[in-house]
């Protein structure tokens, strides 16, 4: 039982801390182009735009569902996380959007919209342990730490959970 403690003595001292950056938001989703479609509208690459939220930048600006997004600025979109990388990197700035209507190409100005982004820091403090190398090879710590392993994925799916509702 010692040795259980001393190993959580180990796991315990976590220090969460959330930390905040802004991050920029169009409010949109999208789908990515397939060949088919690529074919049928003429393009080689974008995303085609199959939801815009209530009250965001995308609706602000006249971006309607069915519309292919083609650029931002000058960066060609090509799959969604080229999208979420520019987005992401430019709260509150206006940026240049290139679509695709009904098959004439126009441009729109957006206001990126600004929000919170949070992150989860641990602070991991591992105390020294007399003699903990000379327990490092006995059977009833290799099964404790098979017991702390499992008690160690539980936690790291509770702070996934915790990631996400943050989000």
């Amino acid at each position: 039982m010692r040795i259980v403690i001393a190993l959580v003595a180990i796991v315990m001292p976590l220090s969460m801390s959330g930390d905040t950056e802004m991050v920029g938001y169009l409010g949109l989703s999208t789908q990515d182009l397939t060949d088919a479609m690529k074919v049928a509208f003429d393009v080689d690459h974008g995303l085609l735009v199959d939801r815009v939220y209530h009250a965001s930048p995308a609706e602000e600006a006249d971006i309607e569902v069915g519309d292919i997004i083609l650029k931002i600025d000058d960066n060609e979109i090509e799959d969604f996380r080229v999208l979420k990388h520019i987005v992401h990197k430019n709260p509150d700035k206006r940026v240049n959007v290139s679509l695709l209507r009904r098959g004439s190409k126009i441009s729109k100005t957006v206001t990126l919209g600004a929000k919170e982004k949070s992150r989860i820091c641990i602070d991991i403090d591992i105390p020294e342990i007399p003699d903990f190398h000379v327990m490092l090879g006995t059977k009833e710590l290799q099964d404790n730490i098979a017991e702390l392993r499992a008690e160690l994925q539980d936690l790291k799916r509770e702070l996934e959970e915790i990631k996400k509702e943050l989000k």
